[in-house]
């Protein structure tokens, strides 16, 4: 990165040609870190007067001096500090070194500090991680309804149909009617910076948005969970932002826990007891297969009757249907 006057074409000739030849960058190199080195000590007028580096490229550019430290250092990233005199100027003064060398100490804790919050950004963007396991398309968005980040299920899903795509990073839906419920799911989530767009209680947990069965297209529902970065302990980042789950209940040839749990707030156990007893299972197989208490099962089911809004076990399949 370069501040100052130096032409943009003079850059790109140093990269591309001019830095194999820069006497200065291996005196550099061989000092130890935050240890300056003032070229006027090193290099007489009779070695500039003969050297190309200098007589084809910096001089008649503009530069004649330099002061330079390696101030930073991982198995990534070197960063080294250069000021620069041009011609008619005279180099740095042991006062305006010793000002730099301060100088190059604070920029090497910001780029220690800048290095560290990035493996922590990374780090903490495990739930991505977890998103591409799953075979059902996910994608996280934004109060702006931006794509932040989508598994490749989701990303094919983008690329191949009409129902949902991006137009310019933002998720666009097949109606305007759809486009308005999905800004109004992610206010009732409390995405956005207000707890909620109700003044009445605090925001939804999830909100379902359906694209309608227009003709020759299948029907979609987006399940729509929030992701407050203060309870999801950074997994996705510090934005508060929305897990959308695309379901299409056309392919659906097996009920998943996963989804049943975000569509109906089911616990972990909750949604292994209804997908079991959606595919004819007994409470009491279910306790043994999992060993647990029958008592246990029976009061997990009962809280899915709850959640559902059924009386039944046959029920329960019809409604995960």
């Amino acid at each position: 990165y370069e501040v100052g006057g130096f032409p943009a074409e003079g850059v790109l000739a140093y990269i591309r040609e001019y830095h194999r030849i820069d006497p200065r960058a291996a005196l550099v190199i061989r000092r130890g870190l935050g240890e300056w080195m003032s070229c006027h000590r090193h290099f007489d007028e009779e070695f500039v007067a003969r050297d190309r580096f200098y007589q084809d490229f910096l001089i008649p550019y503009g530069g004649r001096f330099v002061s330079a430290a390696r101030i930073y250092e991982d198995a990534e990233l070197a960063a080294i500090i250069g000021i620069h005199r041009g011609r008619g100027m005279r180099p740095l003064t042991d006062e305006e070194l010793a000002l730099g060398q301060r100088l190059g100490r604070h920029l090497t804790t910001a780029l220690g500090i800048w290095r560290r919050q990035g493996r922590l950004r990374q780090e903490h963007l495990l739930g991505n991680a977890v998103l591409e396991q799953l075979p059902h398309p996910v994608m996280l968005i934004d109060e702006q309804q931006r794509l932040q980040h989508g598994n490749a299920a989701a990303l094919r899903l983008l690329r191949g149909g009409d129902r949902l795509r991006l137009v310019d990073g933002a998720l666009r839906l097949d109606s305007a009617r759809a486009q308005q419920e999905l800004l109004l799911a992610l206010r009732r989530l409390g995405i956005g910076g207000e707890a909620s767009y109700r003044s009445d209680g605090p925001s939804a947990v999830r909100a379902i948005v359906r694209l309608g069965d227009r003709a020759g297209a299948r029907p979609l529902a987006l399940v729509l969970s929030g992701l407050h970065a203060d309870r999801t302990m950074g997994a996705f980042g510090h934005r508060d932002l929305a897990m959308l789950l695309v379901h299409d209940s056309r392919r659906s040839v097996t009920v998943d826990r996963f989804l049943a749990a975000a569509i109906f707030d089911l616990t972990p156990a909750e949604a292994t007891v209804a997908v079991a007893v959606a595919a004819g299972r007994a409470p009491a197989e279910i306790a043994a297969e999992h060993g647990v208490a029958l008592s246990t099962v029976r009061a997990q089911l009962h809280c899915v009757f709850a959640k559902m809004g059924v009386s039944r076990q046959a029920e329960v399949a019809g409604a995960l249907a």
